[in-house]
């Protein structure tokens, strides 16, 4: 009966006969598997199934959407903002008037500790501004900060050689994933569906042809058959004590992926975040790189500024440098953690620049102009992934990747600042 019913709304589809018999093969062949067992099964085809709807989800939604191509785009949470990408605080790399994509690529390669993919650098060093430009500023018109005389206000972040991001407030990813969620649901080609993870791919042979979905409001499954499957479903943070990370970054696009065949590489490099806010008993909170690109100073229990001793650069200093130069303090001084001193900067600076970290702290008893603010590094981004092209094309035909879960080689050992939304 599940075979008669695919057949039905299957075969309608005429754009793609070759996807069709494959999405029909591929179910009948779901019978003899574990996935058998599927229950409450309402099949839906759609040309491109997106899993997961952060920047990277959203981006090829809509794109595939005005190329007149049918998309459902899934998000496991009610809430569709739930996602790695709303979390971002510190902005999104753009281009200083003196920028060249050179300067940019330096920057990237320093910070990957020569493992980066030559091939992605370039792109993104020569690509990606006017990606900005052309997707977030004009078509989904995200509201960052500007200058008095309307000019979009740029800020410098660790490894930069110049300041390049560009930022709203300290909720940037917020902005961002805001202004590309109501643009891309708003187009009549999108299918947003909420609640519904994805359990496992589906696949005839070596293609993929979909995804077995689970509704996280009844228990019921079903099966999305598609003619391209996007991965789409950020990182793993939450599998570590320490992390900047939502709970839903649990991993699941790598497993999928794994399961099914798809290559994986660079799968040790696990970026942490030199500076989340250490509350015993709750999860960790994110203190924007941007604090200690505007002058705070990481210092131990006794105010000793000590980031100058392990780096030239100190407090601005590549993320794993920094990362292990708190970790080293607390090591050797039998510390649960050190502190990022912001009191060289006005309460009202602060609370203008950085309103959602200054209002957290203040929920937390700390005043952010005067305590200083307990930190601990924190698993933050995921650098390696699901192995792809630079057309964001997996190992396995009709298979995609993008975003986190997605590893072209562009970060190497460890991401730069600000590339993962440009990225």
């Amino acid at each position: 009966a599940t075979v008669s019913v695919l057949y039905w709304r299957v075969s309608r589809v005429s754009s793609n006969q070759m996807a069709t018999r494959k999405v029909l093969s591929a179910l009948r062949a779901v019978k003899s598997t574990s996935a058998s067992k599927l229950v409450g099964l309402e099949p839906e085809y759609s040309d491109v199934l997106v899993l997961g709807c952060g920047i990277a989800g959203c981006t090829v939604a809509l794109r595939a959407a005005r190329q007149g191509l049918k998309v459902t785009m899934l998000t496991a949470s009610e809430d569709p903002h739930d996602c790695n990408s709303y979390w971002a605080q510190g902005g999104i790399i753009y281009r200083a008037a003196d920028d060249t994509p050179e300067l940019l690529a330096n920057d990237v390669r320093s910070a990957g500790a020569g493992m980066c993919v030559e091939d992605a650098v370039t792109m993104l060093a020569e690509d990606g501004p006017r990606r900005v430009e052309e997707i977030l500023i004009e078509e989904a018109q995200v509201p960052f900060d500007r200058t008095e005389d309307n000019k979009l206000a740029l800020c410098l972040e660790a490894n930069h050689n110049r300041p390049r991001i560009i930022h709203f407030k300290d909720q940037t990813g917020a902005a961002i994933t805001e202004s590309m969620l109501a643009t891309t649901t708003a187009h009549e080609n999108v299918t947003l569906v909420k609640s519904a993870i994805a359990l496992d791919i589906l696949k005839h042979g070596e293609h993929v042809v979909g995804a077995v979905v689970m509704d996280n409001v009844t228990g019921n499954t079903f099966a999305i058959p598609s003619r391209v499957t996007v991965l789409a479903t950020g990182g793993l943070g939450d599998l570590y004590e320490h992390t900047s990370n939502p709970d839903t970054a649990r991993g699941d696009g790598f497993a999928m992926a794994s399961r099914v065949g798809a290559a994986l590489q660079n799968m040790e490099f696990v970026q942490f975040h030199p500076t989340t806010l250490y509350i015993p008993g709750e999860r960790r909170f994110l203190l924007s790189e941007a604090l200690r690109g505007v002058g705070a100073k990481l210092v131990d229990k006794t105010g000793r500024n000590f980031a100058k001793e392990y780096h030239p650069s100190a407090e601005l200093a590549c993320r794993d440098i920094v990362s292990r130069m708190i970790t080293s303090e607390m090591f050797k001084q039998n510390e649960p953690c050190m502190y990022l001193d912001c009191s060289s900067m006005s309460k009202e600076y602060l609370y203008e620049r950085f309103p959602a970290i200054s209002k957290h702290c203040e929920s937390k008893g700390l005043d952010i102009s005067r305590d200083p603010l307990p930190v601990v590094p924190a698993a933050h981004y995921f650098c390696g992934g699901v192995k792809t092209d630079l057309e964001g094309r997996t190992t396995l035909p009709g298979l995609y990747a993008a975003g986190e879960v997605a590893c072209t080689g562009l970060h190497g050992a460890n991401r730069l600042a600000s590339t993962s939304l440009l990225e």
